[in-house]
C-alpha cells in the first residue's frame, strides 16, 4: 500500500476524518490569517511517520475543522530545501488528495521582484516559473506530462478579486518565482528573475501547485510579500520574514474567508 493511502485510512479510521472540501498549505508566519475553524482536530505529522518541518513558522501538522460549510484541513508545508528530498514534500498533498480534495489555496511569504510592490502587498499568483530545478513529478509512478495552462485558476482568482473588492482590500497579480532555497537570492539572481517575468519568489509553492495539478485539483495562489531583497544592501532574514508575515493577518484572513463562503 502506498504511503499515503496508509496515512489517510489512519486518518479516517483513528480520527474520523471524512471528506476534505478544501486544502490550505500555509506559509511562513501565516497561521494568523487563516479562517477560525469549527472542531479542529490536530494531528502531528509525527504521529502519522511523517516529516517535521525543520522551519520556525509552520506547525508540521494537519488541522482539520469547518468554515462556511465546508470541510478544510490547514497543512503545514515542508520544504525542499529541509531534507532534500522531493517525496517528503508531495507527500501533504498526496494524502489530502486521497481524502476527496479537490481545491488547494497555497500561500508563501515572498521577496519582491517587482519593484512596485511593497512590504505587506498581497499577490494572487496568476502564474509561476519553477526555477528550483527539481520538478516534483519526475520518476512519479503514474507518469503524467501534466498540463499547467491555468495552473492558478482563473475562476477562483475572478472570486478572490471580487472579495478584495468588496473589503476594499487592494491586492497585486503576478508571477511567482521559486528558488530552492536555504540561501536567499543574489543580486543578480533578483535581476535575472525579474528580467524573466517574475513579480515575487520564495522557496517553495510551484511544488505545491505542480502536484497539485497532476493530482487534479484547482489551485488558488496567494503571495505576501515580507520583504524587498533586491538592492544589495537590505540583509533579508527569516525573523523579518516572520515579522511582517503577522502584519497581514487581518487582511488575508477576509480574503480567506469570503473566498470560502462562496460556491467553489
Amino acid at each position: 500500500m502506498e504511503k499515503s493511502e496508509k496515512i489517510a485510512r489512519i486518518l479516517q479510521k483513528k480520527y474520523g476524518i471524512g471528506k476534505v472540501d478544501v486544502a490550505i498549505v500555509v506559509g511562513s508566519g501565516l497561521y494568523d490569517g487563516l479562517p477560525e475553524l469549527k472542531n479542529k482536530k490536530v494531528v502531528d505529522y509525527e504521529e502519522l511517520g511523517m516529516a517535521k518541518s525543520r522551519v520556525k513558522g509552520h506547525n508540521a501538522s494537519f488541522v482539520f475543522g469547518e468554515y462556511a460549510g465546508k470541510n478544510i484541513v490547514l497543512v503545514s508545508r515542508l520544504h525542499y530545501y529541509e531534507r532534500g528530498d522531493i517525496d517528503k514534500v508531495k507527500l501533504p498533498l498526496r494524502v489530502v488528495s486521497r481524502l476527496g480534495t479537490k481545491t488547494v489555496i497555497l500561500l508563501t511569504s515572498s521577496g519582491a521582484l517587482n519593484k512596485s510592490f511593497n512590504v505587506c502587498d498581497i499577490m494572487l499568483i496568476k502564474d509561476h516559473i519553477n526555477m528550483s530545478g527539481v520538478n516534483p513529478l519526475v520518476a512519479i509512478d503514474n507518469l503524467s506530462f501534466t498540463n499547467m495552462v491555468n495552473c492558478y485558476d482563473e475562476e477562483y482568482r475572478a472570486k478572490l478579486k471580487e472579495v478584495a473588492k468588496l473589503y476594499k482590500i487592494d491586492i497585486k497579480e503576478g508571477v511567482f518565482c521559486q528558488m530552492s532555497g536555504p540561501s536567499y537570492e543574489t543580486v543578480a539572481e533578483i535581476e535575472m528573475l525579474s528580467r524573466m517575468g517574475g513579480d515575487s519568489v520564495s522557496m517553495s509553492t510551484a511544488h505545491d501547485c505542480i502536484i497539485a495539478r497532476y493530482l487534479d485539483m484547482k489551485v488558488l495562489g496567494i503571495s505576501i510579500i515580507v520583504n524587498i531583497p533586491g538592492d544589495g544592501h537590505n540583509k533579508v532574514t527569516h525573523a523579518e520574514v516572520l515579522e511582517n508575515a503577522s502584519k497581514i493577518s487581518i487582511k488575508l484572513k477576509k480574503l480567506l474567508e469570503g473566498f470560502l463562503s462562496q460556491d467553489l
